[in-house]
C-alpha cells in the first residue's frame, strides 16, 4: 500500500495555500543568485527549469525531511 510519504509529491493534487507547507518561487532563486554576486539577467526561463530539476532532485527523499522535523518538533 502506497502512503503518502511514499509519493511523489509532483504527483499529487495541487494543494492550496492553507496546505502549502514549503514554496521556492522564482523571486527567491533570483535572491539566492543574487547572494552569489549573479546578475537577475542571468536567470533566464531555461536556468530557472535546471535549477527547478535540481531543487527536485535534491528534495527526492523529502519524507524523510518531513520526518525528521515532525520528530524534533515533537520532542520540543
Amino acid at each position: 500500500m502506497k502512503t503518502l510519504c511514499s509519493m511523489n509529491p509532483l504527483s499529487l493534487p495541487k494543494p492550496t495555500m492553507a496546505d502549502t507547507i514549503f514554496v521556492l518561487t522564482r523571486e527567491d532563486v533570483i535572491e539566492c543568485a543574487r547572494e552569489m554576486n549573479i546578475p537577475e539577467e542571468a536567470i533566464t526561463d531555461d536556468i530557472l527549469a535546471q535549477v527547478k530539476e535540481g531543487v527536485e532532485w535534491g528534495l527526492e527523499c523529502w519524507s524523510d525531511v518531513v520526518k525528521e522535523a515532525i520528530d524534533m518538533a515533537l520532542k520540543s
